[in-house]
């Protein structure tokens, strides 16, 4: 049984507001909290068993300032979304400081965790950022409606 919200057609700016979103989460992770990044794609995912693709579990990147570009609407309920995100990786820090940790409030009018690290962390030394583009193929849930990305959605090689 389809949800009669999953039929709805997905606007433009809709469209672009998730890519933007899932291309920075999808683009960001952090070694020392290697859980973070897949309990944040999984609810973003058609199908949360992709949550773990993209990543070797090494390292720390961070991605952030998404653009949406260009879209395809395969139809009112499929389309693609070209996002470019600036992604710093980072290296080491040599030795290796204890992390202080920060305790915050979320601020007024948070909707979802990010899998994005801090920007600063004494563990790690940032290199140079550099912009990504990606495509993120957006649709609607057939559970419940809300827009999600489907990795088995393959956008045609001559577009």
């Amino acid at each position: 049984m389809r949800s009669v919200r999953s039929l709805e057609p997905i606007g433009e700016l809709e469209a672009a507001s998730f890519a933007g979103r899932f291309a920075a989460d999808w683009q960001s992770w952090d070694e020392d909290t290697p859980t973070r990044r897949a309990e944040v794609l999984r609810s973003l995912l058609a199908d949360p068993r992709a949550c773990t693709w993209g990543w070797s579990g090494e390292g720390r990147q961070r991605a952030d300032s998404p653009l949406p570009g260009r879209m395809e609407f395969r139809s009112e309920i499929v389309v693609f979304v070209e996002v470019t995100v600036r992604v710093t990786s980072y290296a080491r820090a040599c030795p290796q400081p204890d992390p202080d940790p920060v305790r915050t409030e979320d601020p007024y009018g948070v909707i979802a965790e990010s899998s994005a690290p801090a920007e600063c962390d004494p563990r790690w030394v940032g290199g140079q950022a550099r912009w990504v583009r990606m495509t993120v193929p957006v649709t609607r849930s057939s559970d419940d409606g809300r827009l999600v990305v489907d990795p088995e959605l393959v956008p045609d090689p001559s577009s």
